[in-house]
């Protein structure tokens, strides 16, 4: 028997309008849910759109220029292919053509010389050049010039217009020359360089098509580039065996990071969605009679489903709007903000303005409109299939009933259990949601910390501070000096907040000829770096091994265990200190390590080729810290034992420096002030890892912050969701507490059960974030870690986010008891349920 049909349709929209106006927690609730999911799609998008942009910011600042790929040296075929692929939109050339080898006034400068072309200089370098005085040069004896470079050649006074004397190396051997300055320029990327004119590269010896000069740069029409595309491309250029080429890594990685924003996207849709079901789930299960009764006086199924959807229009439509405003205020207002915290100029590495993207509003108001229409569907449908009959015999219930058996124990914490356990769906929801905002957190700070300027300076340099001999690198003999005297060495050892000091003497040796090792390691370096072939110079090393000179690196215990951590197969440390086994640098060269591992190979001191000693190679690095004057023959790396005995006068190249304190600026004051005060200062040069940490953090800007901000939205949701599921849970189960109360529960009784019943949750919550959530963010890290940075969940971050949840979820049931409590005494809570 169906029901006669009321024509109220009139009335529906003000009844769904006044159950909004009564039901204001839960119609705030409800809104807030909505609101954040909205904003936080419109934000992580316009974010992730600035976050490229600043990406692309960061990549110009380290590499001091605007490009997408760079190749090691360029044929004319090759170029003219590029030039002709309209996907490339600029093309650069940069050659290296020699270095300073000293001045009047330093005889180590660290100082290159290169020419730019018209595109690399002009176009390319642009953005990373903060100011310019004067003009590139022409002619060739003028140069243009940094501060820092002059300074490194210890004329730090020149302007433009003064001249410089200095003797210079290049392909055809050492010169010695005077260049007039005709610019000085400041701005990002490497400063210690001497851009030369085109008419002096010409006639430098080196050519384009050389891999060891020429750096052949390229910009890209798209944005974003696969590695599958990016693969292509390599694969058509036809590289030959000395050429390389690869792309930067915003281009390629910009994808992961895209992937990861949807990613993000979907788990705050996912996270709205159990708020928005949970809440309007619970409203549906409180109102059956309601519901019931209504269709009583001519309400059909339609009309209330009608009713509820106005109900979710009425409020999706006000949480979207304002969410989509809220987040315009974030992209138009702070975004330019922080940029401009960055100090970013008009003409100065991009000036960015974020723009309104059409695109960004239609998505977010089509994902949160579909997460709305997925959450309320099933309680709407719920709500109209209730029956006038089903609704006067309905008494609130939240699981299955159950014969309890008498057990031992305590009561309070098997009641909570029980509780816990009742209504399975209701706890697995906000469990679930729950664990999703705590892994989005772990995944997010987790990410963040790998990111950090610390993380990845602290990822590629394991000491604070490194400190080299430059003499030591000077091809000839007698240009190289031990200036790490004992005395200075002592001075810097003894200090109390130095904890360690790892020196790596050096020893020039040459290795002859052989038929196995050396002629498959010669032939291979040839092929690879030289443009001259390996039969025209082997007659010549076979009989004056000599010419080929190489080094021979000594280091201590504790840098051999560090450096056999690296090893897939770590070899004897016994072998190793007693001077039979050896350790290869591979120098680029493409030989496996099955080519070079177990190898013999015998070398003798340079200045007198009687003295010999043979090593088994145990292993193959190419960490190039353990580099010093690289010759044809490899770097051989021994222990320092075995160095000091093969030749006495072995000197100190380079000492590596731990604090006691990790990225201790005053212990680095301390240290370099010792270096300055020497007689030999401006023979050394150093490595710091403060240094390059305030480079990269730098060249970061603020986005930690943003992401910080994202995390903390998404922990915010998942609190409501569980606030407004405990809330409405001791509401239902009024009459239950209140009877406890009255047969005898004591107040302190009651909260504790409370207690336990919130400790149960944020427990649960933290084993899914702990077991499957972890598992899932490492997954992600590794996805978007190009960095190589390894995996480390911050400890600090982690503990916080466990109090405050365990905080959260114990503080909540109690203080909606003690509110709930307020409203009447026993009698009158248990009266007052129907």
């Amino acid at each position: 028997m169906s029901m006669l049909k009321n024509p109220n349709n009139a009335v529906v929209k003000r009844m769904a309008h006044h159950s909004l106006k009564t039901g204001k927690r839960r119609t705030v609730t409800l809104f807030l849910a909505i609101f954040l999911s909205a904003f936080m799609i419109f934000t992580i998008f316009t974010v992730g759109v600035t976050y490229f942009k600043l990406q692309k910011i960061q990549n110009i600042r380290l590499s001091g220029a605007e490009f997408d790929a760079i190749m090691y040296g360029v044929t004319g075929e090759q170029a003219q292919k590029c030039e002709k692929n309209p996907d490339i939109t600029l093309t650069g050339f940069l050659g290296h053509c020699g270095w300073v080898e000293k001045t009047d006034r330093d005889n180590t400068p660290n100082v290159g010389l290169s020419w730019a072309d018209e595109n690399y200089w002009s176009k390319m370098m642009k953005p990373a050049r903060e100011k310019l005085e004067g003009k590139y040069p022409v002619a060739e004896d003028e140069i243009m010039v940094t501060k820092e470079a002059l300074e490194e050649c210890g004329y730090g006074e020149l302007k433009v217009g003064d001249s410089i004397t200095v003797t210079y190396g290049e392909y055809i051997g050492l010169q010695k020359g005077t260049f007039r300055i005709s610019g000085i320029w400041d701005g990002y990327g490497t400063k210690k360089i001497f851009y030369m004119s085109k008419a002096f590269y010409e006639q430098s010896g080196w050519k384009r098509s050389d891999a060891a000069s020429g750096r052949y740069f390229l910009s890209f029409r798209q944005r974003l580039m696969t590695k599958k595309t990016q693969n292509t491309f390599i694969k058509s250029m036809k590289l030959g065996k000395q050429q390389t080429l690869f792309f930067v890594s915003d281009l390629g990685e910009s994808v992961k990071i895209l992937e990861g924003l949807i990613g993000l996207s979907i788990i705050t849709c996912l996270c709205a969605y159990l708020l928005i079901y949970n809440i309007m789930y619970l409203s549906v299960a409180g109102r059956v009679r309601h519901y019931g009764l209504l269709q009583t006086i001519g309400m059909t199924e339609r009309q209330i489903r009608g009713m509820l959807k106005e109900q979710l229009l009425l409020v999706g439509s006000a949480g979207i709007g304002s969410g989509c405003v809220a987040g315009a205020f974030i992209s138009f207002f702070l975004i330019p903000v922080i940029v401009k915290s960055l100090g970013i100029r008009k003409g100065y590495v991009g000036a960015i303005g974020v723009q309104f993207h059409p695109a960004v509003l239609a998505v977010t108001i089509l994902l949160a409109g579909l997460t709305i229409g997925l959450a309320g569907w099933k309680p709407v449908r719920k709500a109209a299939k209730i029956s006038p009959l089903e609704a006067l015999g309905y008494r609130p219930s939240s699981g299955a009933r159950r014969d309890r058996k008498a057990t031992r124990g305590n009561v309070i914490t098997r009641i909570s259990l029980e509780q816990f356990v009742k209504d399975k769906k209701r706890t697995a929801m906000v469990l679930l949601s729950l664990a999703m905002s705590l892994s989005v957190y772990l995944c997010v700070v987790t990410m963040l910390g790998g990111q950090a300027a610390r993380a990845i300076v602290s990822n590629n340099m394991d000491t604070d501070l490194v400190i080299q001999n430059d003499t030591g690198t000077k091809e000839k003999a007698k240009d190289r000096k031990d200036i790490f005297s004992s005395a200075l060495v002592k001075s810097i050892q003894s200090r109390k907040d130095v904890t360690e000091m790892h020196a790596v003497l050096f020893s020039e040796i040459t290795i002859p000829w052989e038929p196995d090792f050396m002629e498959t390691w010669m032939k291979e370096f040839y092929e690879k770096w030289m443009s001259i072939p390996y039969e025209k110079e082997r007659k010549e090393y076979r009989e004056h091994p000599e010419n080929f000179g190489t080094s021979l690196l000594g280091i201590d215990e504790q840098e051999f265990d560090r450096l056999n951590q690296t090893f897939e197969t770590p070899i004897s440390k016994k072998d190793f200190i007693a001077g039979k086994a050896c350790i290869v640098y591979r120098n680029g060269l493409e030989l496996a390590d099955k080519d070079l591992v177990g190898k013999k190979v015998t070398c003798t001191l340079y200045r007198n080729s009687k003295k010999g000693k043979s090593f088994t190679v145990a292993g193959v690095t190419d960490d190039s810290y353990y580099t010093a004057l690289l010759g044809y023959p490899p770097t051989l790396i021994v222990s320092d034992q075995v160095v000091k005995s093969f030749d006495e006068e072995a000197f100190i190249l380079k000492a590596g420096i731990c604090y006691k304190k990790e990225y201790d600026r005053g212990t680095e004051k301390a240290v370099l002030s010792l270096l300055k005060k020497d007689a030999n200062a401006r023979d050394f040069s150093w490595e710091s890892k403060i240094e390059e940490a305030d480079e990269m953090r730098k060249a970061q800007g603020n986005m930690p912050q943003i992401g910080m901000g994202i995390v903390l939205i998404l922990a915010f949701i998942g609190i409501m969701n569980y606030m407004n599921t405990f809330v409405v849970n001791v509401q239902s189960r009024m009459t239950e507490l209140s009877v406890m109360e009255s047969v005898g529960m004591t107040d302190r009784q009651l909260m504790g059960m409370l207690v336990r019943e919130g400790a149960l949750y944020a427990g649960g919550a933290w084993g899914l974030t702990l077991t499957a959530g972890l598992g899932i963010v490492y997954l992600i890290y590794q996805t978007m870690n190009y960095r190589g940075v390894s995996f480390l969940v911050p400890v600090v971050p982690l503990l916080l986010a466990a109090a405050i949840s365990f905080v959260v979820c114990i503080a909540i049931p109690v203080v909606t008891w003690k509110v709930l409590e307020r409203q009447g005494t026993v009698v009158e809570r248990i009266k007052g349920v129907e």
